[in-house]
């Protein structure tokens, strides 16, 4: 008897409580099996056709569903019971990736079916984000957010690690089949744990049947762009989120790849371990921002990571100048580049915890599902715009500009968002509350 409640509170201590230690592991088994899947369909691809363009066609199908979906998927989340959303989207996602196993196996597995089945795996994504991160607040006390969401950034870390290195070792062992085969397992365990979570109703207004579904559902639409427009701190911190995504993006996605192969001349493995910094600072992070947040504000952790991943961005900028990297060792390029991702992956963890936690603390229930689902079709919306616009000015100007410039921009974002008086009363507001 001792040792079970002995047992079940360490439990507590490290999951917060039964509900939300379920969907934790629910959550870590399908982003492993995603990290998995990415890493074996970018092989497949390329097998298939030995072209880049058909790899970034295929990458390009799979943002369809977001950019156009994300700001219904919102509203579903608010109008539907989340659990079914969750539970079933999992379940689709295990049932269309283990069909590409089997289609595999008999040797009929084309490029269109890929298409197709990127492209549905990729919707189930978009409905399934905002239901889960409208449903975290209802698991879990208001004190325990913090922790809750860096437990949620914990997964995204060690999964970016743990993710690339189980593929490339199933796909060495157990071939596309094997890899197929047991990441379609893997989301449908994911959605047996989510079935014995207890999800919160959602606290949602009595609907109108005076009218039809079809004009509930616009109805319901408007209203999250109304709340978010009426609710002036809201909406600034939004943008300055969207922002930040909008200039930061590129630097990990196109300008460091770029100066690491093209400028640094550096062998995969090389870039491999630069890259593999960016999760370990997120591990570190994620240790640190509960005890940073009992001890600072949580507004000024925002500004802070901001402020500091611009100047880490420009720091990186100072290494790309010619005069610089080439009178440098390898070794010594290698170490300065893994300080600085590791640094930024720390800071990343500093930005996204708080405002996650601003999000859920702020936002009510009945239209949490709708501002989770709005933002993120905003971010995603303008993220591939943004990743085309750095593809064209990386042979336009020279690399250490092409850090300097967004990383001075993150940097006075930073600032902006401390001298917020929007931001300040919207904090006010919310610990009034």
């Amino acid at each position: 008897m001792g040792m079970t409640t002995n047992k079940q509170t360490l439990g507590r201590r490290l999951f917060i409580n039964r509900d939300f230690g379920l969907l934790f592991w629910g959550r870590l088994v399908s982003q492993v099996g995603d990290g998995i899947h990415y890493l074996a369909l970018t092989w497949l691809v390329l097998d298939l056709t030995g072209s880049g363009t058909a790899l970034g066609t295929m990458l390009f199908a799979s943002s369809i569903p977001m950019v156009l979906l994300a700001p219904f998927s919102g509203v579903l989340a608010d109008l539907w019971d989340r659990k079914t959303i969750v539970v079933s989207m999992d379940v689709l996602r295990g049932l269309i990736i283990l069909t590409l196993a089997f289609v595999y196996r008999t040797g009929s597995l084309n490029m269109p079916i890929l298409y197709v089945a990127t492209i549905f795996s990729s919707l189930c994504g978009v409905l399934f984000g905002p239901a889960i991160s409208a449903t975290v607040p209802g698991l879990v006390k208001k004190e325990e957010l913090v922790k809750a969401n860096s437990l949620n950034s914990l997964s995204r870390a060690a999964t970016q690690i743990v993710g690339p290195v189980a593929g490339a070792f199933l796909l060495g062992t157990t071939g596309y089949f094997g890899v197929f085969l047991i990441n379609g397992i893997a989301f449908l365990l994911s959605a047996i744990s989510e079935m014995f979570i207890r999800f919160p109703k959602v606290q949602s207004e009595k609907a109108d049947t005076r009218i039809s579904a079809g004009e509930q559902f616009v109805l319901k639409f408007k209203e999250g762009f109304v709340y978010i427009w009426q609710n002036v701190g809201l909406r600034t911190i939004i943008f300055f989120a969207v922002a930040l995504n909008f200039v930061s993006s590129p630097l990990m996605n196109v300008v460091f790849p770029y100066f690491g192969k093209e400028v640094l001349l550096l062998e995969a493995q090389q870039y491999g371990t630069l890259q593999a910094m960016l999760p370990v600072g997120f591990l570190v992070g994620t240790a640190l921002i509960g005890f940073l947040t009992k001890k600072y504000r949580k507004e000024s952790l925002l500004s802070f990571g901001i402020v500091m991943q611009g100047a880490i961005v420009v720091l990186i900028g100072a290494f790309a100048m010619p005069s610089v990297y080439v009178n440098m060792e390898v070794s010594a390029i290698l170490i300065a580049m893994s300080c600085a991702l590791f640094g930024v992956g720390v800071m990343n963890i500093l930005v996204n915890v708080p405002f996650q936690v601003t999000l859920q603390e702020t936002v009510p229930d009945s239209y949490r599902g709708r501002v989770f689902g709005l933002m993120d079709s905003m971010v995603q919306l303008l993220v591939p715009l943004s990743m085309a616009l750095s593809g064209v000015l990386v042979d336009m100007f020279s690399v250490a500009s092409l850090f300097w410039v967004p990383g001075v921009v993150i940097t006075c974002l930073g600032f902006g968002l401390a001298a917020s008086r929007n931001v300040r009363l919207l904090y006010v507001k919310q610990e009034t509350a």
